[in-house]
């Protein structure tokens, strides 16, 4: 082997893969076996269980996640085998649905339980009113009995109630 040859152990390249070869999800599988990798190797680098990986080759579709799951999944699979996202995304579009990504634009966390939260407002406004109102009056009350309140500032009715 020469120097350049030990230097650079990449002595060739694979050549690109056409996105004319994947009409369908099932030749994801032979895509694969094609670049030597196991259902196991692609469980280890992309972090899905082997058993989604498989249901999308086998195009077993209803055992797959939905939205932004499958999305990534299949976004995530077309970048290991180097071959564009966007066909395949296209083929799932029914099992994606309009995915924007982001948890901002997650339906869940725009409407949790917003009703819910207004209402609880509400009533805690109200309570914690009522219960300022009546600490109020016992403080006043307290006053007024200890005769921390001068007998001029309280009403006529209520002087009468205090002698």
């Amino acid at each position: 082997m020469t120097d350049v040859e030990l230097k650079n152990p990449l002595r060739e390249e694979s050549p690109p893969v056409q996105n004319e070869l994947i009409i369908s999800t099932g030749s994801l599988r032979s895509l694969r076996v094609s670049k030597g990798l196991s259902l196991q190797d692609v469980e280890a680098r992309l972090k899905y269980p082997a058993r989604l990986i498989d249901a999308l080759e086998a195009e077993r579709f209803e055992s797959l996640p939905r939205g932004f799951p499958l999305k990534s999944l299949v976004k995530n699979y077309a970048k290991l085998l180097e071959i564009d996202p966007r066909p395949l995304e296209a083929m799932l579009e029914p099992y994606i649905g309009s995915v924007q990504g982001g948890i901002a634009n997650h339906t869940s966390t725009r409407t949790l339980g917003a009703h819910e939260v207004e209402h609880h407002r509400q009533g805690g406004s109200v309570l914690w009113f009522v219960l300022i109102l009546i600490l109020a009056l016992v403080a006043a009350g307290v006053a007024v009995w200890q005769g921390l309140i001068p007998s001029a500032w309280l009403p006529a009715w209520l002087g009468a109630l205090t002698k």
